[in-house]
């Protein structure tokens, strides 16, 4: 999933699975890619409780709903499955951090 620019954009539908100690956590479909590489069907999402915006925009746009996610890459290497970010960690360890959410345009 190594992309030059270290942007990535996708195409979702979101459901919400729970909390862990320190964010909610989506599971994501991938839809669709707009931007970047994207191997993956699925994404864990991690949203922080301090980004209250992105929070109540998932609430209101689940499952069926598609939205667009874009995301920038936050390290690489990471640890843990569920990174202490809003974003997602993919299956080479690349954290990705939520840079924009809104509804998918067509």
């Amino acid at each position: 999933m190594k992309d030059a620019a270290g942007r990535l954009v996708l195409v979702v539908t979101a459901s919400h699975k729970g909390a862990v100690g320190f964010a909610d956590v989506f599971d994501c479909h991938v839809q669709r890619v707009r931007e970047g590489s994207m191997p993956e069907s699925r994404i864990r999402l991690t949203v922080l409780p301090s980004d209250k915006e992105h929070l109540r925009f998932l609430a209101t746009h689940l499952h069926p709903a598609a939205i667009e996610l874009g995301f920038t890459r936050a390290r690489e290497g990471e640890p843990y499955d569920l990174a202490p970010i809003s974003g997602f960690v993919d299956q080479n360890r690349t954290a990705w951090g939520i840079e924009f959410i809104r509804e998918a345009q067509d």
